[in-house]
């Protein structure tokens, strides 16, 4: 927390380069071609236009950077343009970066960060209508929950809190992961609630912290004789209606099948027979009801 957002994402592009040498590419700042960035929102750096600074801070200045804001899917969107910028031949090496500073928010009434952190968040919902109705990242989630379960009868606080001991639990295997605990279904299901049914410790925590990949054509991967390349076979994205009472179902969201749909396609995998096809999916994990519905 003491470091500002772009020594975060130094740290990260750093950590990205000596994993791509520890595979045999032999590469530097000065070989990666452009750079698209994950930045969410002004409002958590306090800086409109973060990127640009970062950019410098990186060393890759009169190279074309791009930045990415689309809510909590930015990080899948950041990768889906790094794959275009390199799939399209622009750019042979290409820097995927996300980095989020989110207690530089201090909110001086209550001498806590929270507010201003949420506040920020909301901002992300229909000013004019939703967000004077009090519409907030728990509140936005929450109706999608419970109207799926008026309809399904799922998920159920337990099913929910079993999510939460899961993660948790396998954050404890993560030497820097944020918030590693061994905890009980009972833990979650007593913790403090937030927005029925969601409790304390169905919610995601919000993050200091940055992340990078580097993403090469297939040319640039021969010549650099990467030894065990990772290859990206499908990528697939789709936007929802913004008003939760315009979607087809208030209980599903849509746009993520659409999105995996078209992910699969590209990636030549049937979609009625994904369950055998998958070994590991990896889902963004705002609250624990979400994944369920």
């Amino acid at each position: 927390m003491d470091k500002t957002y772009f020594e975060l994402a130094y740290d990260a592009t750093k950590l990205a380069l000596e994993d791509a040498n520890k595979n045999g590419a032999e590469i530097t700042h000065k070989d990666l071609e452009s750079t698209v960035y994950g930045i969410y929102n002004e409002l958590f750096e306090r800086q409109f236009m973060p990127d640009i600074f970062i950019n410098s801070y990186i060393g890759m200045n009169n190279k074309p950077g791009t930045r990415i804001a689309s809510g909590g899917a930015t990080g899948g969107y950041t990768v889906r343009m790094a794959y275009a910028e390199v799939a399209s031949g622009l750019s042979d090496l290409c820097l995927c970066l996300g980095v989020e500073k989110c207690n530089d928010c201090y909110d001086e009434k209550t001498g806590t960060t929270t507010p201003e952190v949420l506040n920020a968040i909301a901002y992300s919902a229909d000013m004019t209508y939703e967000y004077p109705m009090g519409m907030m990242a728990a509140s936005s989630y929450v109706s999608m929950v419970n109207a799926h379960f008026e309809e399904f009868g799922n998920p159920t606080e337990d099913q929910m809190a079993y999510v939460s001991m899961k993660n948790h639990g396998n954050a404890m295997l993560n030497p820097i992961a944020q918030s590693p605990m061994k905890i009980s279904l009972d833990d979650v299901l007593f913790s403090r609630i937030i927005c029925h049914p969601f409790k304390l410790l169905d919610c995601c925590l919000y993050s200091e912290a940055s992340a990078a990949l580097i993403l090469a054509s297939e040319e640039k991967v021969k010549e650099l004789k990467i030894e065990k390349p990772i290859w990206i076979t499908g990528v697939g994205a789709a936007n929802t209606d913004c008003f939760i009472g315009n979607r087809e179902e208030i209980g599903r969201l849509y746009s993520n099948i659409y999105a995996a749909k078209a992910a699969y396609k590209m990636a030549g995998l049937d979609y009625n027979k994904i369950k055998e096809q998958i070994d590991l999916a990896e889902l963004h994990d705002a609250f624990s009801g979400h994944y369920l519905s």
